[in-house]
Order: structure tokens, then C-alpha cells, then sequence
């Protein structure tokens, strides 16, 4: 066989010989990082964070939910400490702000003023204990406040009596004339949810009906 022959016939021997390295790793890839050199480290791709949604249904978020900022109430007659008698607490009407108030002068020997206590205490069943706050003031300056305690004792009452000093009679008298000192004249401060003031006309005993319409008008 001639030599031209002879390496014709070993051609394929050859080429299956270099495809069986190439297939078992003989030749590195492209991609291979050069000996000695460290391994790459793989690191995934941050997810991505969703921005807070407001409720798709309308739902208020937490800030809408807080309760309404109360009103102030600065009147000196709002300002002026206030003892309870029978608690002996010392508190302002502008402390009671937020929350419907129901103000009465009175004085213990007022036949008119017990029947309208009766009243209000008998709307209170309707509105419900903790509604509003009921506030009774005795501007006769020769009561005491023993003698109230026992009044309020002895009826059965619940509201805050307190008797009025000189100042704070004064204070109601400048802000609603000096018929707000007359007890027999049944006399009745509203003060709404809102801080709105309303003195309700003199000398008739509301109903509890129309004691209920007050106080619901004024946020009860």
C-alpha cells in the first residue's frame, strides 16, 4: 500500500479519537474560570418589595380611625375647679370637653329643681349609663357641701354636685345674665360633642323626652 493510501484509511481513526477527548472534558469551555482562580459565588436577584396599598375596599387606614381632637373649653366659667361632694374629686367643665355636658343651678330647698333632676335622670335611662356628663350646681351660698351630699345621698342621684364658689357664680352670671343663678327658674347649660353652648329657655321643666332631644342633638 502506497503511503498516500495508507494515511487516507487512518483519516477516520483520527477523527473519532479527538471527538471522544472532546466529549470527556479533555479541552476546558470558554467559561471555565483559569486554574487557581476561586469559584464565582451566585447571588440572587433581590425581590422586589411591594409599597403599602390602601385598602381596596375602602377601609380607613389607622390614622383616619383616631377619635376626633376634643374641643376647649376656655370660659372662665369652663376653667374654674369644681369639687365634687361626694367624691371630694376636683375637676373643670373644660375637662368633661368631648363629651355631651348637661350644667343645672340649683339649691336644695328647689322644689322646681328636683322635679327637673328627676327628669334628666329618667332620659339618662334612655340614652344609657356613661352618655353624657350631668353636672349640678348649687349656687345658694348658704348650703354647704355636706348638706348636698346628703341631698344627692337621699334621692338616689348619681351626677357631680358641686357648690358654686363666688367666682364660678359669677363667671355663669357674665356669661348667661343673672337669671342662671335662679334656681326656681329650672336654668340648663347644654355643651355639645363640638363645644357648641346652649342655654335652654327659663322657667319651664324640660321633659325627658325633650331632655333626650337635647342631649342628642348635642352629640349623645
Amino acid at each position: 500500500m502506497t503511503p498516500l493510501r495508507r494515511l487516507r484509511s487512518l483519516a477516520p481513526v483520527v477523527l473519532l479519537v479527538a471527538a471522544c477527548s472532546s466529549s470527556t472534558g479533555g479541552a476546558p469551555s470558554a467559561d471555565a474560570a483559569p486554574e487557581g482562580s476561586p469559584s464565582p459565588v451566585a447571588t440572587a436577584a433581590p425581590s422586589a418589595v411591594a409599597p403599602s396599598a390602601a385598602p381596596s375596599d375602602g377601609t380607613p387606614s389607622a390614622s383616619a380611625d383616631r377619635a376626633p381632637t376634643a374641643p376647649i373649653l376656655d370660659a372662665p366659667w369652663a376653667t374654674e375647679t369644681l369639687t365634687d361632694v361626694a367624691s371630694g374629686e376636683t375637676f373643670r367643665l373644660a375637662d368633661l370637653a368631648g363629651r355631651p355636658i348637661i350644667i343645672e343651678t340649683m339649691a336644695i330647698w328647689c322644689t322646681n329643681c328636683l322635679r327637673q333632676q328627676g327628669h334628666v335622670y329618667e332620659a339618662l335611662e334612655t340614652l344609657g349609663a356613661g352618655v353624657l356628663e350631668y353636672v349640678l350646681v348649687d349656687v345658694d351660698p348658704s348650703e354647704s357641701a355636706a348638706a348636698l351630699a346628703a341631698y344627692r345621698e337621699r334621692h338616689g342621684f348619681t351626677g357631680r354636685y358641686v357648690i358654686a364658689s363666688q367666682e364660678f357664680a359669677r363667671a355663669l352670671a357674665d356669661e348667661f345674665g343673672d337669671q342662671v343663678l335662679n334656681p326656681p327658674a329650672t336654668p340648663m347649660v347644654v355643651i355639645g360633642t363640638d363645644g357648641r353652648v346652649t342655654l335652654t329657655p327659663y322657667g319651664q321643666s324640660k321633659s325627658p323626652d325633650e331632655v333626650v332631644e337635647l342631649a342628642r342633638a348635642h352629640g349623645a
